[in-house]
C-alpha cells in the first residue's frame, strides 16, 4: 500500500497534506537512511528541528508524521520493527492565552460588515461562516461539521455537536443571522448540493464550491482574501477574542463556559484579564510606542 493510500484510510484531507509534507522533509533529510532509520536517527532529526526554534507542538506533529511513515513500512512488510513507536517528547507547550493581543470587537464587527466574497454567489455562505466565528465563537471544525438538521430557525437556535475538545451545546442565533440562514437555505443551499456526486452526498449545512464539506484551510483563505500578512486573522484567535470579551463584560464564568463548550471551568478562566494586564493594555492604547 502506498503512503498516500495509507493516510487516506485514517486521516482527513487537511491532515494528509500536512503529514505528507513533514514525511517528505524527513525523507529528504535522512536520504538513503530513511527506511532503515533507528530510534537514535529519529531522535537526532527531532533535535535538528528543535535547534531551528520550532514550537513544541510542531515538534510533536513531526514526530507523529514520522511514526505514520514507519507504521506504513511495517504494514507493507518493508520493515519488521517500528523504531520510534514508544518515543514521546517532553517539550512543554505554553498554553497561556495572551489576552492583550486578541482582536478588538471593532475588528470582528468590521470583518462581518465589510466582507465581500470573491464570487458573489458565495456571499451568503461566507457571511454565515463569519457570523458563526464572531457571534457563536465556533471553531472551524465545528463549523465544517454543521448539518442542516442542526439549524432550528423557528426557535432561532443552532446545535453544536461535541468533539474531542469541546462539549456539545445549543446556542441562540442573532436576528440578522436568522434572516441570513433563511436566505441561504432558500436560494443557495440547493445550488451547492446539486454539485455533489450522488456517492458523496451528505447533509452538511455549509458546502464548498464543489458541493463538498468545507475544511479549515478554505475558511482561513476566505476570511483573509486580499489581506496583507500583517492584517491576516486567525479563526481560532477570533474564537478566543469573543470569549475574552464576554468575560470582560462581567458575564458569569459558568455561562461563558457553557457558551464556549469548555469541559473545564479553568479553560474559561484562562481568558480573564488580570488588573495588571488591563493596565498594560490601557497604557499601550494611550501611549503607543513609536
Amino acid at each position: 500500500m502506498k503512503l498516500k493510500e495509507f493516510l487516506e484510510k485514517e486521516y482527513s484531507r487537511t491532515s494528509i497534506d500536512g503529514y505528507e509534507n513533514m514525511i517528505d522533509r524527513y525523507i529528504l533529510a535522512m536520504g538513503d537512511k530513511a527506511e532503515k532509520g533507528t530510534y537514535t536517527d529519529v531522535l537526532d532529526y527531532i533535535g535538528l528541528l528543535r535547534e531551528q526554534g520550532l514550537h513544541p507542538k510542531t515538534l510533536r506533529n513531526n514526530l507523529f508524521a514520522i511514526k505514520i511513515y514507519y507504521r506504513n513500512l511495517v504494514a507493507t512488510g518493508k520493515r519488521n520493527d517500528h523504531p520510534c513507536r514508544y518515543l514521546y517528547l517532553k517539550d512543554q507547550i505554553n498554553r497561556a492565552i495572551q489576552v492583550e493581543s486578541l482582536y478588538p470587537k471593532e475588528v470582528l464587527e468590521e470583518l462581518y460588515e465589510t466582507h465581500q466574497s470573491k464570487k458573489p454567489d458565495n456571499q451568503n455562505r461566507d457571511k454565515i461562516i463569519i457570523s458563526l466565528l464572531i457571534y457563536q465563537a465556533l471553531t472551524v471544525l465545528e463549523i465544517s461539521q454543521l448539518q442542516t438538521s442542526d439549524i432550528d430557525l423557528e426557535n432561532g437556535t443552532i446545535k453544536i455537536k461535541s468533539n474531542v475538545k469541546n462539549k456539545g451545546r445549543t446556542l441562540s442565533l442573532k436576528p440578522n443571522q436568522i434572516l441570513l440562514f433563511h436566505n441561504y437555505l432558500k436560494h443557495d443551499y440547493k445550488r451547492y448540493q446539486r454539485r455533489q456526486k450522488p456517492s458523496k452526498r451528505k447533509d452538511y449545512f455549509l458546502l464548498g464550491d464543489e458541493g463538498l464539506q468545507l475544511w479549515a484551510g478554505g475558511i482561513n483563505r476566505m476570511i483573509n482574501r486580499d489581506r496583507n500578512e500583517l492584517e491576516k486573522l486567525i479563526p481560532f484567535k477570533i474564537r478566543q477574542s469573543v470569549i475574552a470579551h464576554l468575560l470582560k463584560e462581567n458575564n458569569d464564568v459558568r455561562i461563558v463556559q457553557e457558551f464556549a463548550g469548555h469541559r473545564r471551568a479553568a479553560s474559561t478562566e484562562a481568558y480573564k484579564q488580570t488588573g495588571l494586564e488591563e493596565l498594560k493594555s490601557a497604557i499601550e492604547r494611550l501611549h503607543p510606542l513609536q
